[in-house]
């Protein structure tokens, strides 16, 4: 066998040992990130009062006059994308410490509101918008016992021991959002998004009580398409999650670049929580065959974005 054939083998075998290691070393130093993020926020966290009530729901509670609902992905989606799994340190935990340190400096700092305190329900939506709808029927049984035109049978005026919530901040995904908005307009609980980006949420005949503090995807889109154009490409790929989100955001990006005269190779590539690193890599695969493109245009959220990273 002649030596430049070992020779290519012997290389091919060293880079992929080293793509493995620093892999590995990449895994380790977000394990390592994660855990001193974690046991920094679990020491905060221990301040506040957790509760799990009887139906089994687990909440953060801050007690206060004025009660502010919080929907955060402490946990990531589960497996086929139902249930809670792991952890979520960056986008979730980060996001509920910020909301908890908010309440404490607004009650520590008393020229902000003077006559009033505020407090905090906390709940989590793992990331999934029917599990996030369950939780939001925690807000929902506040705002349902609560109302003055409630007496009992001696004409007194009815007391409850639930405090109805004045308004809710989140949640993180779009489609979340669309799920709990809808639930809560019913009962006028006004709602403000930190990261919910679907057009779909612009629309105010439908969302009435719904804000955000982001720019929709559409405006988005078009500063994507811009960027791409003056980068000079002409040909890229396009991903995007399933559901309202993704595409209606890749529909957004496709318009846009139409017009710039920007290609998409093929159909756009619908994902969804039940991929897993089989098919990313399956479709990193597919894509590389095309020689065409010259970048990826992606419309997911954080999760897929993580596995997809993690499958090239």
């Amino acid at each position: 066998m002649p030596m430049w054939p070992r020779a290519l083998v012997y290389t091919k075998e060293l880079k992929k040992e080293e793509k493995q290691t620093i892999k590995e070393k990449r895994i380790n130093q977000q394990s390592f990130h994660t855990e001193i993020l974690l046991s920094s926020f679990l020491l905060f966290l221990s301040t506040f009062p957790i509760y799990v009530n009887g139906s089994g729901v687990r909440q953060v509670l801050v007690p206060g006059q004025i009660v502010l609902g919080g929907l955060f992905p402490i946990h990531e989606a589960g497996r086929n994308g139902t249930g809670c799994g792991r952890i979520k340190a960056e986008q979730g935990l980060q996001r509920m410490a910020a909301m908890l340190y908010a309440v404490e400096d607004i009650n520590r700092r008393r020229e902000i509101l003077p006559a009033a305190s505020i407090g905090a329900q906390i709940l989590d939506t793992c990331s999934v918008d029917s599990y996030a709808l369950e939780q939001t029927l925690e807000f929902i049984r506040g705002a349902m016992s609560h109302g003055s035109e409630v007496e009992c049978l001696d004409g007194s005026q009815a007391t409850y021991k639930k405090q109805a919530v004045a308004a809710v901040i989140g949640a993180a995904s779009s489609q979340v959002s669309v799920m709990v908005a809808s639930m809560l307009q019913l009962f006028k609980i006004p709602q403000v998004s930190y990261s919910s980006t679907g057009a779909e949420l612009s629309e105010k005949s439908r969302f009435v009580y719904f804000s955000r503090v982001v720019p929709p995807d559409n405006l988005q889109a078009t500063v994507m398409a811009k960027v791409i154009k003056e980068l000079e490409w002409t040909y890229v790929h396009a991903i995007a999650d399933t559901g309202s989100y993704g595409e209606r955001g890749m529909d957004s990006f496709r318009a846009a670049a139409t017009e710039l005269g920007i290609c998409i190779d093929g159909d756009v590539h619908k994902i969804s929580r039940r991929w897993n690193e089989k098919n990313f890599k399956d479709l990193i695969w597919r894509m590389y065959r095309t020689q065409k493109a010259r970048g990826v245009v992606m419309f997911v959220d954080e999760d897929n974005l993580k596995k997809r990273s993690g499958a090239s």
